[in-house]
């Protein structure tokens, strides 16, 4: 393990439109301590190749091969196994992180001794315009974490020197909610900390991990508490209400959704 070395993961499956642009918003780092790992997994468009021309510009970046299950969890662990750092971070083939995000996040994780640490997040459309932002709590904890996933993916650095490297449950949707309560819950550290301030642009568009039916991103939330926060049958039910609320505020007003969450 490389001390101050950030692994950045990065699964990509038919990413060839955006992820030349996610590659970049790496190299654009001001901080330069990092190792960015794409596992491709199983592309059939031009990704590969994109993957292997940034791979002989940049030794720093390296094309892996998903050795687990098929999916964005099992590239993710691919990635992890050889990762070396000591600091893991996530960034999808379609998510962008802004020119400081590493510098200010590791820099709030040293200063704090945190090690777990998510930020704010902007959302763009497929021409890359932002169109709002998320804000969050200052510290998800096991408790409201169990109304809502509170901690964006792209904007997660936690610390593997202190916790050790924990793999992605193997869940088709809310896999990153599934990590984080397994984190939260391993006994390791109870909570993760927000650096506030707006470091990463998420993608939105109807190809994404998270899109889906109502129903269906209720049923794996339901699925994310009873197997990974060991949340009883009855708890579910009783939490299943807020979750939908809270969901419904999110898509429906995000600036209530900002000014609700920044209160938790």
């Amino acid at each position: 393990m490389r001390e101050n070395l950030v692994s950045i993961i990065m699964p990509c499956f038919n990413s060839e439109k955006f992820i030349g642009q996610s590659i970049e918003s790496v190299l654009n780092q001001t901080y330069q301590s990092w190792e960015l790992l794409i596992c491709d997994d199983g592309s059939d468009d031009g990704s590969k190749n994109l993957i292997q021309a940034y791979e002989q510009k940049d030794s720093r970046i390296k094309l892996v091969n998903n050795k687990f299950s098929k999916g964005a969890p099992g590239a993710r662990n691919s990635c992890l196994d050889v990762a070396e750092g000591q600091f893991i971070a996530f960034l999808d083939a379609d998510d962008l992180w802004y020119s400081e995000k590493l510098t200010q996040q590791i820099d709030f994780m040293i200063s704090n001794n945190y090690s777990f640490s998510f930020s704010y997040f902007d959302v763009i459309d497929e021409q890359g315009i932002a169109s709002h932002h998320f804000l969050a709590p200052k510290i998800a904890d096991r408790k409201n974490m169990l109304f809502s996933n509170f901690i964006p993916c792209l904007t997660v650095v936690y610390d593997a020197k202190q916790l050790g490297k924990f793999c992605q449950p193997n869940i088709k949707k809310r896999n990153d909610y599934a990590l984080w309560l397994k984190i939260l819950h391993s006994g390791i550290v109870s909570k993760a900390h927000c650096l506030e301030a707006v470091t990463a642009s998420y993608r939105s568009h109807q190809y994404g991990l998270s899109s889906g039916s109502k129903f269906e991103l209720l049923r794996y939330y339901w699925m994310c508490l009873r197997n990974f926060a060991s949340v009883t049958r009855m708890c579910a039910i009783f939490l299943s209400l807020p979750y939908l609320l809270i969901m419904f505020v999110k898509k429906s007003s995000p600036d209530l959704y900002n000014k609700l969450v920044t209160r938790f």
